[in-house]
């Protein structure tokens, strides 16, 4: 009996050890605690199955973490990005068809590039519109331009739905925000 009461110990401790590292996970994700509605202690009470208790502690923390949107608030879809690296260069390409050239921004601010702008359903002569499976709306991209560089002011061109964005390397103290052409 006594040796079911320290692997039942040990498992307590280890399962307190995860539930712990979950909520820390939400914390780093979200930059917040736990939302307190709901929220049971980790420790298993002795008349609980632990099983269960575990079960419902990780879908509380899974359920917490799936309903986390991950887009700026009020943001309706997240345009495709590739972003490639050369030893002179960063290029990020955005696909953006049907986004109009006056309809998009591009913030540089130190190593922090966002992208933001808007499609709307283009209305069709007298046809009302039923249906869409075109994501329209806002759209908000953020980049960080990888570490250990600094960067010259960005050159934004859009083609044919594509918007690029080319950043010169260079050493730069700098990190006022400043708004890029799109040209």
């Amino acid at each position: 009996m006594i040796e079911s009461e320290q692997t039942t110990n040990v498992s307590t401790s280890e399962i307190d050890q995860t539930i712990g590292r979950m909520e820390h996970l939400y914390r780093a994700m979200t930059g917040r605690d736990m939302p307190a509605a709901g929220r049971e202690s980790a420790g298993i009470p002795a008349e609980k199955d632990p099983a269960e208790h575990v079960e419902r502690q990780l879908n509380r923390l899974l359920k917490a973490l799936g309903d986390l949107s991950f887009a700026a608030p009020g943001t309706a879809w997240i345009p495709p990005m590739c972003v490639w690296e050369s030893a002179d260069e960063i290029l990020v390409s955005l696909d953006l068809p049907g986004v109009p050239r006056d309809s998009v921004q591009v913030l540089a601010q130190g190593n922090v590039l966002t992208i933001t702008g808007q499609r709307l359903a283009e209305p069709r002569g007298d046809f009302e519109l039923r249906s869409c499976e075109q994501a329209t709306g806002p759209f908000r991209r953020t980049l960080l331009v990888p570490n250990g560089t600094r960067t010259a002011e960005p050159v934004a061109e859009m083609k044919q739905g594509v918007l690029e964005i080319r950043i010169q390397k260079e050493v730069s103290r700098t990190a006022t925000a400043k708004t890029v052409r799109v040209n």
